[in-house]
């Protein structure tokens, strides 16, 4: 009778496969209230980390407007404007600077203008950034700042109704009132960030516009334009982009864990701004 001597690796054979079967064993029990609550516990950490939070004063676009201000911008376009909040903090912090403010909702409009019409610097226009100039219907919800022209879907709020607005192209505004370049563009418009910039593509590709800021979260999900879309458009204009967050800006190559809809702001700056880039990073 023979003897065969089993090699001497079949030990280390022996032991991935445990591993492998307590892998699945945990994998199969995943779905227990205890796990759920850890789950539950995790995603909320993890919003708060990536900075999901839209309030101006403590999730980094007041940050923003402290270090551009030591700049001394000239020209800042606010791009959805609602009832004046972003344009007044940014007359405080840039006093110098024009403030070009866009609001397409008449009723919304007529509260910006009450609001800051002491104001001579900032200069209102009834109007929506967009990619040409035409009308269309914009949906309305019981908040103002919801105002979109996109039919949101997985809202828990529905849209109260519709109204019919103006809506300008970037490119024409500028040239018309005879501004040759802009030191920031800030666009946050529900949704049509992305067909906004395309307003401004005549500027933006003679490299006019040195910083643009826009929203991306969940509603991009309706849009579906991903932060992949926004990333590809801006390094080929000789952009590079970045995340907002309260202290600084994060630029950083695109990743798939970043696609993660949870906003709120990203940043797009002239890679030849150099001392732009710097002073937005440094915290």
């Amino acid at each position: 009778m023979r003897t065969y001597i089993l090699p001497h690796t079949k030990p280390q054979l022996i032991k991935s496969s445990v591993t492998m079967t307590a892998k699945q064993i945990f994998k199969r029990n995943t779905h227990n209230p205890v796990m759920k609550a850890l789950a539950g516990f995790g995603r909320s950490l993890n919003r708060t980390y990536e900075n999901r939070n839209h309030d101006i004063y403590s999730n980094g676009e007041l940050t923003i407007l402290k270090k551009i201000s030591k700049l001394n911008p000239s020209v800042i376009v606010d791009g959805g404007a609602n009832v004046g909040k972003f344009s007044l903090l940014t007359n405080q912090l840039c006093p110098e600077a024009k403030i070009y403010a866009f609001e397409p909702v008449k009723s919304t409009f007529e509260e910006f203008v009450k609001n800051t019409k002491h104001i001579d610097n900032i200069i209102p226009t009834e109007r929506g950034l967009y990619k040409e100039e035409s009308s269309a219907e914009i949906n309305l919800f019981a908040s103002s700042t919801h105002s979109s022209l996109v039919d949101i879907q997985g809202l828990k709020q529905k849209s109260t109704k519709k109204t019919t607005i103006k809506l300008i192209k970037g490119d024409d505004f500028l040239k018309e009132n005879k501004i040759n370049e802009v030191d920031f563009l800030k666009l946050d418009l529900e949704g049509a960030e992305y067909d906004a910039i395309q307003g401004f593509e005549e500027y933006i590709n003679a490299g006019k516009i040195k910083m643009i800021q826009f929203e991306y979260g969940y509603i991009n999900i309706s849009t579906k334009k991903l932060l992949l879309d926004f990333y590809n458009y801006f390094d080929s204009k000789g952009y590079i982009v970045g995340k907002i967050f309260p202290k600084t800006v994060e630029f950083r190559k695109y990743e798939f864990k970043y696609e993660d809809f949870l906003g709120p702001n990203f940043v797009a700056v002239k890679k030849s701004e150099k001392e732009l880039i710097q002073l937005l990073t440094k915290r």
